[in-house]
């Protein structure tokens, strides 16, 4: 295990964990969100200590933040151990004991392995914790999923859309506050508004390389569009395709090279490219971007990776799944929402875009307002979480997740 070392921030402020199961490089929403908000609690004033699995994990860099990291937590490991919750226990007394933390803030530990959750809970009354989870994503049908966490052992409980509040209570009978989570919009509102000039256009696909996230349905829409003729300029797609990214599910195995042989098939290989880029790079591909797509098959939790493309003045085409709608809410104003697997619509919008310059210029600006003023990380989420983390470690000790908060099966 990884004890890191951490910038000391000076001043006040609280001593906060933040616990995933990965971490950046890695790649993905929840670790890009961890990185952001690690950086403005500190940026607060607070300090802030981040458990996660992922080898070699990085420090933001921002003074206050250390990155810590237990083998018990990398769910890139094939045989989870039966002793992982005892040594888990043993290292969370360890560093929350040494740092004297007691707001614990944990992300979608309720799924994988119940030995994080067992250890953080083990350690409630002993450390005096008051503990937080975010539900990111759930899998499971109503009335058959199954949370390892046991829900009023914890004091709050938060779920990123509507969609997943509505699900925690459906699938996991647990009841949850909506609380979206924004993004940093600092470095997205600084890539320059699309210019209107005519000229071959770029379709970006922002997400993890995995059959779900629709890649080959853009890479039929690219087919269509080329085809057919449906642009002046032949555009060009790219698909970002990070090697250190999660793979819980084994989804991203061989998949790059479906892609490729559909590419192949298809004779779009001189219009499809591959890219790597890290959480800090994100901006750059978005400027380099005329369109942005989002064409999930699977029911989305909220998707932030729209967001920072409204934010960086693009507009978006996104399917409807999940809660991708309650980010692009307003269809043809800031964004495009089509059908799931429709391809004959995800082409005709992206076709449009990227020749109607002037009406993805517009498009993209309001999205920018949209989401400057409705999903900003600092003004809708760290604000409140700081007056929340402030309530419960100013709740009387031994303050039961009942008396203080939202955690509680759901109809009880």
């Amino acid at each position: 295990m990884d004890l890191g070392t951490r910038d000391r921030h000076p001043g006040g402020g609280m001593d906060i964990a933040l616990v995933h199961w990965s971490f950046p490089p890695s790649v993905g929403g929840v670790e890009s969100h961890l990185w952001d908000y690690s950086r403005l609690l500190a940026r607060e004033g607070n300090r802030v200590t981040v458990l996660t699995g992922t080898p070699g994990a990085q420090c933001p860099g921002q003074p206050g933040v250390e990155v810590l990291t237990h083998p018990a937590l990398d769910l890139a490991r094939l045989d989870p151990g039966p002793d992982d919750a005892r040594r888990l226990t043993r290292w969370f007394a360890d560093v929350l004991g040494e740092r004297g933390i007691r707001l614990v803030h944990c992300h979608n530990l309720h799924h994988f392995s119940a030995a994080p959750a067992q250890a953080v809970e083990a350690l409630r009354g002993p450390l005096r914790l008051a503990l937080c989870h975010t539900y990111h994503s759930i899998w499971g049908e109503p009335g058959h999923g199954e949370s390892v966490l046991t829900a009023d052992r914890w004091d709050r409980h938060y779920a990123v859309s509507e969609f997943m509040r509505t699900a925690c209570a459906d699938v996991l009978g647990v009841r949850a506050e909506r609380t979206y989570l924004g993004i940093d919009t600092a470095p997205y509102a600084r890539v320059a508004p699309l210019d209107v000039e005519p000229q071959p256009g770029t379709v970006l696909l922002p997400a993890r390389l995995i059959p779900d996230k629709g890649a080959l349905l853009a890479v039929r829409a690219l087919d269509l569009i080329v085809r057919r003729g449906m642009c002046v300029f032949t555009p060009r797609l790219l698909l970002t395709d990070t090697r250190q990214t999660v793979d819980f599910h084994g989804e991203k195995i061989g998949f790059r090279e479906r892609v490729e042989k559909e590419i192949e098939k298809r004779d779009l290989k001189p219009y499809v490219e591959f890219v790597e880029a890290g959480v800090d790079q994100m901006p750059d591909l978005y400027a380099e971007s005329t369109v942005v797509v989002y064409p999930s098959l699977f029911d989305e939790p909220m998707g932030l990776a729209p967001l920072e493309a409204m934010c960086a003045a693009r507009p978006v085409v996104v399917t409807r799944m999940g809660g991708l709608d309650e980010g692009v809410d307003n269809d043809g104003v800031i964004g495009y929402l089509v059908p799931d697997r429709d391809e004959e619509q995800l082409a005709a919008r992206l076709a449009e875009l990227l020749d109607d310059r002037g009406t993805g210029r517009l498009m993209g600006l309001r999205g920018r307002t949209h989401v400057t003023g409705h999903f900003d990380l600092r003004k809708i989420y760290l604000e409140r979480m700081q007056d929340e983390y402030r309530a419960l470690l100013a709740a009387p000790d031994g303050a039961s997740a009942g008396q203080v908060g939202t955690g509680a099966r759901a109809g009880v």
